[in-house]
């Protein structure tokens, strides 16, 4: 495989400097330093509470300026939601039901660092363009399983971000119209939703992947009819693997991999020449926080 040149220069002659990001998820806040070869140098992690979430953001921003000294320059946020990126706001996490939080404003005032914040699953994705997948293909998808489900999606080289900041949310398919499990959003059968419910040992009925052997858990059965719709409908080159889910029993990804070639659109998957584990897990969304101060400082292209 010829590995392509990525779509935006090498950085300039700050390379020593070090990127600070955070990764907010819904159960953790992992904030750390990051080299420009995307390697973690330091991490900081505390329990996600939503109810204190803006003190422990600074809390854990302040570590790591102290950590970073003359080196810090901005950092870059990666959170659960729907996010203003424009003015790093929080709009509405629906997973934490929390909105309306002035992050950027607020980390900045704090630490008189210039802030950037994202979508964590854009986040990752960014950081995959730089230090993984990117480097390869041009038409990626990042899959993100872990409290929820959701998919950067990458074509020609370029995030696509949706017309308001909010593409990616493919957990939101239905995958059962029966009415019998009701996700957040209203609709009856999301796949995050059966995948939640199966994860938590609900009594939900299995995906119908009829090819291939029954998986150790009925949320893999959702995982991986999730990728099986998204390579169906999308036709990717590539797709990373992120969040727990994937890296935390490599032989349930085994399985999640074989069922999408096993059920997937043979002209979809004359494509797909690899799924694989992101390049920076299990810090894909620390390292894709970090990547947003790369982009948004002026050493690459706009994405």
């Amino acid at each position: 495989m010829t590995i392509q040149e990525p779509p935006y220069p090498r950085p300039g002659p700050n390379a020593d400097q070090v990127l600070l990001g955070v990764d907010v998820g819904g159960t953790k806040i992992l904030g750390g330093l990051v080299s420009r070869q995307g390697e973690v140098l330091f991490e900081h992690r505390v329990p996600t509470r939503r109810e204190c979430l803006l003190g422990d953001l600074v809390g854990v921003a302040k570590i790591l300026a102290s950590q970073a000294g003359s080196r810090a320059h901005s950092i870059g946020v990666g959170m659960t939601g729907h996010i203003d990126r424009v003015n790093g706001v929080l709009v509405q996490s629906m997973n934490m039901r929390i909105r309306d939080i002035p992050i950027a404003q607020t980390l900045a005032d704090e630490t008189g660092l210039s802030i950037h914040v994202e979508n964590d699953v854009h986040a990752a994705t960014i950081g995959e363009m730089h230090f993984g997948a990117g480097r390869a293909y041009k038409d990626f998808l990042l899959i993100n399983g872990g409290t929820g489900l959701a998919t950067g999606m990458v074509f020609n080289g370029r995030l696509h971000r949706g017309a308001s900041n909010y593409a990616g949310e493919n957990g939101h398919i239905s995958s059962d119209q029966s009415g019998s499990t009701i996700c957040d959003c209203g609709l009856s059968g999301c796949t995050e939703r059966m995948l939640i419910e199966a994860r938590e040992g609900a009594d939900i009925v299995a995906a119908y992947l009829p090819r291939i052997d029954p998986p150790v858990s009925k949320a893999y059965g959702y995982l991986a009819l999730s990728l099986i719709q998204l390579v169906n409908l999308l036709n990717p080159a590539a797709i990373a693997l992120a969040g727990g889910m994937f890296t935390g029993d490599r032989i349930a990804t085994d399985w999640v991999r074989r069922a999408v070639r096993a059920h997937a659109l043979p002209n979809a998957l004359s494509g797909l020449q690899e799924i694989e584990l992101s390049r920076t897990a299990p810090f894909t969304g620390l390292v894709g926080a970090a990547a947003l101060t790369i982009d948004a400082d002026g050493f690459l292209s706009e994405i």
